[in-house]
């Protein structure tokens, strides 16, 4: 009887030990289940064919495993790589004056200053990085005209970088506020004028008066955006006119407000407003106008023109006027503003795929040396024209041939062991921007 017991028990454990594992290979994945889910799948899909396959599958991944490992998402791998962008550029130059100074040194200008021989204008290395929500750009040079666009720079500070500042031509940073709105602050180029420092981006090789005599370059925060579609702005504050150690205690600042009307016209005024005189001296507030128009009839066809206005607030009632006697104060009625006024005219046609013409004509008038100091007596009063022939068989290559002429009231320009009126020079030139 016991026996029979114990056998019963032991047929009752074998069964629920069998039943037991099929319900548990079930639940783990067997055959007939994956073929359910195959079929829930398809059931799916006929329901609704819209269904991402990748979801079906997320199902059928959750039928088989109960939990799936989120992926990582690209965006935010892509967010992790920064787009720095580096860029090269170099400037070479052979001026062939006509003056032959003796100093081979060229006056009044700060482009293809050296003459009669090969050298290097300007060369630069550049990183740049642009984002929807951060900018900047970091760039080293050497040339000739850096040294000469460099020397009203002040060397008695301990702290302020002064010697190696010309080598820097920009190092600032900017941040997005809105969504046109920027806020950049540091070194970057000067907002007055309509030629560029960058030689390949200009129509003519050499610049105006006007922008030899604007800055270049400037030390300070920059407020640039968008009003409308056809309207931008930008406000300044900087140290001061063209110096990234400033010479005085007070800040300088402009604006530039743009308008483009249609997509082939442009208009554009910038201004300056700041004392520049040192500290020591007595403070003469400078106000400069610059505006700018410009029009691309067609594709071949720009033309372009500027006109600025200048105003120093004088110190003193009394002028120091230069003549032939020599230098001697006259004293003024008032305190009346000294003023400056520069006009000049561009036109660049592009006649073949790779051959373009550029011409510019300009005047100057400086009489009373606010900007230009000549020591003379009819101060900075000078025209010019330069026409330049340009070759690019391809975006990063330009090789120019420009000729310049420029005459001046008074004879300032260095001529051989003297001095002329007039200045002319033939000027090769070839560039490689990448």
């Amino acid at each position: 009887m016991i026996r029979k017991l114990r056998f019963s028990i032991f047929i009752f454990l074998l069964c629920v030990y069998s039943l037991s594992g099929s319900l548990f290979s079930e639940e783990l994945g067997s055959p007939e289940t994956s073929s359910k889910l195959k079929e829930k799948t398809l059931q799916i899909k006929e329901e609704n064919p819209k269904v991402d396959p990748k979801k079906t599958s997320e199902i059928h991944e959750e039928g088989e495993e109960g939990s799936k490992k989120e992926e990582l998402n690209p965006k935010k791998k892509d967010d992790l790589l920064i787009p720095i962008q580096f860029g090269f550029f170099i400037d070479g130059y052979y001026n062939a004056s006509l003056n032959r100074p003796a100093s081979k040194e060229l006056l009044y200008t700060t482009q293809a200053t050296r003459t009669n021989e090969y050298n290097i204008n300007l060369a630069y290395l550049d990183a740049k990085v642009e984002t929807d929500k951060y900018r900047g750009r970091f760039a080293v040079q050497f040339g000739t005209s850096v040294i000469a666009n460099y020397s009203g720079e002040g060397t008695t500070g301990k702290t302020s970088n002064e010697s190696s500042i010309r080598n820097m031509q920009e190092a600032y940073g900017g941040v997005r506020l809105g969504k046109s709105t920027w806020l950049d602050a540091g070194i970057y180029f000067g907002h007055l004028g309509y030629e560029s420092w960058i030689s390949h981006d200009n129509f003519v090789y050499t610049r105006a008066f006007s922008l030899d005599y604007v800055p270049y370059y400037v030390s300070g925060a920059r407020l640039s955006g968008k009003i409308s579609d056809k309207v931008s702005y930008q406000l300044h504050l900087n140290n001061g006119y063209q110096v990234v150690t400033d010479n005085n205690k007070d800040i300088s600042g402009g604006f530039r407000l743009e308008w483009n009307p249609l997509s082939n016209l442009m208009f554009r005024w910038n201004t300056f407003i700041g004392n520049e005189q040192p500290t020591t001296t007595p403070k003469e507030t400078r106000y400069y106008n610059n505006f700018i128009a410009e029009w691309k009839p067609f594709q071949r066809l720009t033309l372009a023109s500027s006109f600025d206005v200048a105003y120093q607030e004088r110190a003193s009632r009394e002028d120091l006027v230069y003549t032939p006697e020599g230098p001697i104060y006259i004293r003024r009625d008032g305190t009346a503003f000294r003023q400056t006024y520069v006009g000049n005219f561009w036109i660049a046609y592009r006649f073949l795929p790779d051959w373009r013409i550029g011409v510019r004509l300009e005047r100057y008038l400086d009489r009373e040396q606010m900007i230009v100091v000549t020591n003379t007596k009819d101060g900075f009063q000078t025209s010019g024209a330069t026409a330049t022939l340009d070759y690019q068989p391809d975006p990063a290559v330009l090789v120019r041939f420009t000729y310049q002429y420029r005459r001046s009231m008074d004879s300032i320009y260095p001529h051989e062991n003297n001095t002329s009126k007039l200045d002319r020079m033939f000027i090769f030139s070839l560039s490689l921007k990448i």
